[in-house]
């Protein structure tokens, strides 16, 4: 009697197993998927920014830019890559963030930028991935990028003004400006 209720017992935890595999590994995520989908193509699809049809980045991760007539990103401890992503790790006490920090300061100063004014890009942020900066960092890097090509301040403070993101009902988070599409802007308007 005992070995029936076993087998029994065993039967039915197979088949719990099966059903809820097949719930919660196919119908579950297809059905989240595609629902997200339907109401949120863009943001469902990685928030892609798409340029003369070819896709050049997404607007929710930082990118590598070399050009000095770019705006620039903070810094990455794990080089703008995906995988793996992640900070420094380096205590406020480390010589090595200490040079780290000095050395943008200096290549900040090279470039005509006050870092006390943009002091996110001396220090890498959490993921190393995040596309977004301050206003206010912006506006300098616009006031060294107006002097380079001679674009009117006021353009570029348009620009900025255009990629701003704004926190949530005034309360949550805090305004913003998203590199990475300003950056998009920028190359149109300068043809780069």
């Amino acid at each position: 009697m005992k070995n029936n209720e076993t087998s029994s017992q065993w039967e039915i935890s197979i088949r719990f197993l099966f059903v809820s595999l097949l719930l919660l590994g196919v119908v579950y995520p297809a059905t989240v998927t595609g629902i997200s989908n339907l109401f949120f193509p863009k943001k469902a699809n990685g928030s892609l920014i798409v340029s003369d049809g070819k896709v050049i980045g997404s607007e929710l991760l930082a990118q590598k830019v070399n050009s000095k007539s770019m705006f620039m990103y903070r810094p990455s401890a794990a080089d703008y890559k995906m995988i793996p992503s992640g900070a420094s790790n380096l205590s406020p006490s480390s010589l090595d963030l200490k040079a780290f920090v000095n050395q943008r300061k200096s290549d900040l100063d090279n470039l005509g930028i006050h870092y006390h004014k943009c002091p996110e890009l001396l220090y890498t942020s959490g993921s190393g991935l995040d596309p977004h900066i301050s206003v206010a960092c912006a506006q300098e890097q616009a006031s060294s990028l107006h002097r380079k090509f001679n674009v009117p301040i006021e353009t570029l403070n348009e620009l900025i003004d255009k990629n701003t993101e704004y926190s949530l009902w005034g309360i949550v988070g805090r305004e913003r400006v998203n590199v990475t599409k300003l950056n998009v802007s920028w190359k149109k308007m300068i043809n780069e």
